[in-house]
């Protein structure tokens, strides 16, 4: 071929001149940045066809994401003194938290009666924290006094002089005065006339009084004071001749008796848990003297008999615990 003749190229649809083995740098760059391979269509055009480097450039790399990992607690994964102490003390107390409501589980079942009071305590049952007023009947019966003193060292000088003659005073105070009794009995009955005036001459005979008025305090408190006077009153009634060794109404005094008694767990007032052992006294005395006459079981009872009168007179208003 002739070095003079020309050939004519079309790139890209443009006719461009060239001349075999001349080559300038400025179409060299010119052809490193937009010459790609063209492909014959129909219409005579060329289409430039995509390299696939220059795609894979063009995607955008998703960066790696790193995935957290989860801390894990080292005092579950690493053994340590401190780890084992902590469990020691936990495990101990379980322990002793069970065995706890097993030793109160055989507790409450030893002590039936003390958790869970019998159909006959209802009487006189109660928590000590309600308060209640109630109003107690009035018992009245004779009283045989000895002497009424403004200090109670006159009144102790009386009783030694009293007990002589074989009988046993009691001291009771009302209204900041000091009286000397040496026996009492029921309205329907005549053993301070008979029996008393005759060995002391010099005695008083008048009529005294228990309840009669409101009473406020713990309920238990005042159930039971309200129980000892009924009690007190239903005693006074047994020693006369009418009622004297009648079964039934003794019956009755030692079922009234049995029922305060199973309330005593539950009466912290001290001078009422006294009248109440007289009381017991008292009907023992009874229950026992179906071969005593009369007399001498009214006798028998007096210093119990006097001693529960001087605490319920004693007792104020207000039956605290």
């Amino acid at each position: 071929m002739d070095k003079s003749s020309k050939i004519s190229i079309k790139i890209n649809g443009e006719e461009k001149a060239f001349e075999e083995g001349a080559v300038t740098s400025h179409e060299q760059e010119k052809k490193d940045e937009e010459f790609g391979w063209v492909l014959p269509t129909p219409d005579g055009l060329g289409k430039k066809v995509i390299v696939l480097d220059d795609v894979k450039k063009k995607k955008k790399i998703k960066p790696v994401q790193k995935i957290k990992e989860k801390k894990k607690i080292t005092f579950f994964t690493k053994k340590s003194p401190s780890k084992s102490i902590i469990i020691s003390i936990i495990g101990a107390s379980l322990i002793g938290l069970c065995f706890g409501f097993v030793f109160l589980g055989i507790f409450k079942q030893s002590k039936p009666d003390a958790l869970s009071p019998t159909k006959n305590s209802v009487s006189v049952s109660g928590t000590t924290t309600t308060q209640v007023q109630m109003k107690i009947l009035a018992v009245k019966f004779d009283l045989a006094q000895v002497g009424m003193y403004k200090s109670i060292e006159s009144a102790k000088k009386n009783v030694k002089e009293v007990s002589t003659n074989g009988l046993t005073p009691v001291i009771y105070e009302k209204n900041d005065n000091y009286f000397v009794v040496i026996a009492l009995s029921g309205k329907d009955s005549t053993f301070l006339t008979d029996e008393v005036k005759k060995k002391l001459k010099s005695t008083y005979l008048k009529e005294e009084t228990v309840g009669g008025q409101e009473y406020k305090g713990p309920k238990q408190s005042v159930d039971m004071y309200k129980a000892e006077v009924e009690t007190f009153n239903f005693m006074l009634s047994y020693l006369t001749d009418q009622n004297f060794n009648n079964e039934k109404q003794l019956e009755q005094i030692s079922s009234t008796i049995l029922i305060l008694s199973n309330q005593k767990d539950y009466i912290k007032n001290k001078q009422l848990l006294k009248g109440l052992k007289h009381l017991q006294n008292i009907e023992k005395i009874m229950s026992s003297s179906s071969k005593q006459n009369l007399t001498k079981v009214t006798q028998s009872v007096q210093y119990d008999l006097l001693s529960l009168f001087k605490i319920l007179k004693e007792q104020k208003n207000t039956l605290t615990n």
